[in-house]
């Protein structure tokens, strides 16, 4: 079995262009969000994190990328777009890897 093409950084650059960053079908439950590329194809997911010390306990937001599981980024990101960007650099690690 071969292992699948990988994006060239001009081609994957492009995918990163036409992302956007959506709920996901499932937010009522979850809360998490997706950046998704223009063909729909979830790319990062963004996760609320939690253990902070105020009333909800959330400290932010973390990321992972979609084709790989949610094991993610261990640090807390501000924002959602903070989680989102950081997602989307390790998409464009990831998609462009020799691997």
């Amino acid at each position: 079995m071969s292992a699948p093409k990988r994006l060239t950084l001009a081609q994957a650059q492009v995918v990163i262009d036409g992302a956007t960053l959506v709920k996901a079908p499932d937010w009522s439950e979850t809360n998490h969000w997706h950046v998704i590329a223009a063909d729909g194809t979830v790319l990062v997911v963004v996760t609320p994190s939690y253990g902070g010390v105020g009333r909800t306990r959330r400290n932010g937001w973390r990321q992972y990328v979609a084709a790989l599981g949610p094991y993610g980024s261990r640090d807390p990101w501000e924002t959602r777009g903070d989680a989102a960007v950081r997602g989307l650099i390790a998409w464009k690690q990831w998609a462009t890897s020799a691997d």
